[in-house]
């Protein structure tokens, strides 16, 4: 069913972008580590690197700098049971997007991440990570009318009920987990260019997978040749008209929506790099002079007083 896209954002619910830790169809509860790349399985992108933020998710990605969405915030990172404090200092909104980097105090033991510098083609192969809420082992079916405006659901049959949809419901444990989908599509999503993936089980992948609460700021890898490539921040789904549970369930038809970070790249890599943007060096050029106008003028009336 084509639909234009309607966003709802996943962080709890204002509904603010965040996912489920990643519903796949295979193993709804499970893809709890990473990816092997036997028996069907891709090779591990980063899974690692995808951890727990402000109860949604972030992704590490070198020098100490985590990125996540925007409106997830800065704050701790919980990566396999490890928590890595938040600097204090150094947050950051990417020009104007719902992307937000920050810095912590101490350095994870974690490979770097390389950014994807050119947008995915429509149909690339994508793994999903993200450490939101966990989906129920068996499928829930819906009853659904969608002659009124809103839409009617019911799991139990109902006269004027025109289709039978098919998804997963979850609950509020979390955990960080992985699954596979293709790029759907682009579109534009806060200030930014923007990719989505279609929840299909018609035409699946080996591990087909959707967004949910909770999973906002996590990853979605594309692969370059042999390499992994962090190539979209899930920020947000499109659901269907009066979806039950919102996006806290994942039924298929549903979209999930990711910035395009290759849009992004050099300026999330000059943080990287330690290069202070050019609006950050004038205030600290400003902050420098005032110092030393401070510590000049108490020079001076220290010399005065002697002289009095």
């Amino acid at each position: 069913m084509i639909r234009p896209l309607s966003f709802l954002f996943l962080s709890g619910y204002l509904i603010t972008a965040k996912l489920f830790a990643v519903v796949n169809i295979v193993l709804p509860s499970g893809n709890t580590s990473a990816p092997t790349g036997q028996s069907g399985q891709p090779s591990d992108p980063g899974f690692a690197n995808v951890g727990q933020v402000n109860g949604s998710t972030g992704v590490y990605l070198s020098g100490g700098w985590v990125l996540t969405a925007n409106h997830v915030g800065a704050g701790t990172f919980i990566s396999s049971g490890q928590s890595y404090g938040y600097n204090g200092v150094d947050s950051y909104q990417i020009n104007g997007t719902d992307l937000r980097l920050f810095k912590l105090s101490t350095l994870p033991l974690l490979p770097d991440l390389n950014l994807a510098t050119s947008s995915p083609s429509v149909g690339s192969a994508v793994v999903m990570v993200g450490a939101g809420r966990t989906a129920q082992d068996s499928p829930t079916n819906w009853y659904v009318d969608i002659e009124t405006s809103t839409w009617t659901w019911s799991e139990s049959i109902f006269a004027g009920a025109d289709y039978i949809f098919s998804g997963f419901v979850t609950d509020s444990s979390k955990s960080v987990r992985w699954g596979t989908n293709t790029i759907n599509g682009f579109t534009t999503f806060s200030n930014s260019s923007a990719f989505y993936t279609d929840f299909s089980s018609a035409n699946s992948t080996s591990y087909e997978a959707q967004a949910v609460t909770h999973d906002s700021g996590g990853a979605i890898f594309t692969q370059n040749g042999m390499n992994w490539e962090l190539a979209g921040t899930i920020v947000a789904v499109s659901p269907f008209n009066g979806q039950p549970g919102g996006a806290n369930n994942a039924i298929f038809g549903n979209y999930t929506i990711a910035i395009d970070l290759s849009a992004h790249a050099t300026d999330i890599n000059d943080y990287l790099l330690d290069t202070i943007p050019e609006a950050n060096v004038s205030y600290f050029i400003v902050a420098i002079c005032g110092f030393f106008a401070v510590l000049s003028r108490r020079y001076e009336l220290r010399v005065n007083a002697s002289v009095n």
